[in-house]
C-alpha cells in the first residue's frame, strides 16, 4: 500500500519539475504568461519554473490607492472599464489605418518601427478585440 502511495505521489509530483512557461507581450504591451507558446508568429521567452508556488507580495498601498472605492479592481470587467478599453482600441486602429510610421514597445524598454505586414497583422487583431469586446 505504502508503495503504491509513494508512486502515485512521484508520477504526480514529477511534470512539475520540468514545467516550462512562456512569456510574451501582445500588441498592447501586455505581458501573458502561459504553458505552451503563443500562436501564430509572436515572439516569446522561454521560462523555467521550479514547481513551487510562491505566495503573491502583499498589495502596497500605492495599488490599494489605485483600486476603486467599489471594491473592482482596475482590471475587473466593468461597463467603465470595457468603455476605456474600446477608446483606446479606436485610437490604436486610428493611428495604424492613418499614420505613415507607427512605433511599438519591443518588450526591451525600446521602440521599433512596424513594417507593412505587421501592420496588417495588428489592424486584424484590433478589429477582432473590438469585435470581442466593444461589439463592433
Amino acid at each position: 500500500m505504502r508503495r503504491c502511495l509513494v508512486l502515485a505521489l512521484l508520477v504526480t509530483a514529477c511534470p512539475l519539475a520540468f514545467a516550462q512557461a512562456y512569456k510574451w507581450k501582445d500588441a498592447q504591451g501586455v505581458t501573458h504568461y502561459a504553458d505552451a507558446p503563443p500562436p501564430g508568429n509572436v515572439r516569446y521567452e522561454k521560462i523555467k519554473t521550479s514547481g513551487t508556488v510562491e505566495a503573491p507580495a502583499p498589495a502596497s498601498t500605492a495599488a490599494a490607492a489605485k483600486t476603486p472605492s467599489n471594491g473592482a479592481s482596475a482590471n475587473t470587467d466593468t461597463p467603465e472599464n470595457r468603455k476605456k478599453l474600446c477608446e483606446q482600441l479606436r485610437k490604436n486602429l486610428t493611428i495604424l489605418n492613418n499614420e505613415k510610421v507607427v512605433t511599438m514597445d519591443d518588450g526591451k524598454g525600446g521602440m521599433k518601427q512596424v513594417d507593412d505586414a505587421e501592420r496588417q497583422s495588428q489592424i486584424k487583431t484590433t478589429q477582432a478585440q473590438m469585435t470581442l469586446y466593444c461589439g463592433s
